[in-house]
């Protein structure tokens, strides 16, 4: 119960202020700036995009030469199996 005073008693204690307006010609300064800010250079855009793709190249080149190598490894292991039984 005590707690929940405390609580209602600061929530109220805000009810007294009055918001602060900014200077206009501030407040259009900031939002000029920021909204400059916004757009993405297109040098950006073509790095991301060339970044894109040599990972998606470097991929697709490591995922087939794996598989190649499985399969040249099982057949280097199958010709050098002993094809008969005798052990002596």
């Amino acid at each position: 119960m005590e707690q929940q005073n405390w609580i209602n008693e600061i929530l109220e204690s805000t009810n007294g202020i009055t918001p602060v307006m900014p200077d206009a010609k501030l407040f259009s300064k900031i939002q000029n700036r920021i909204e400059s800010q916004k757009t993405v250079e297109p040098q950006w855009i073509w790095l991301v995009a060339a970044s894109v793709i040599l990972l998606v190249t470097l991929n697709i080149h490591f995922v087939f030469s794996k598989s190649s190598k499985k399969e040249e490894a099982s057949e280097l292991i199958a010709s050098s199996l002993i094809k008969s039984n005798q052990l002596y």
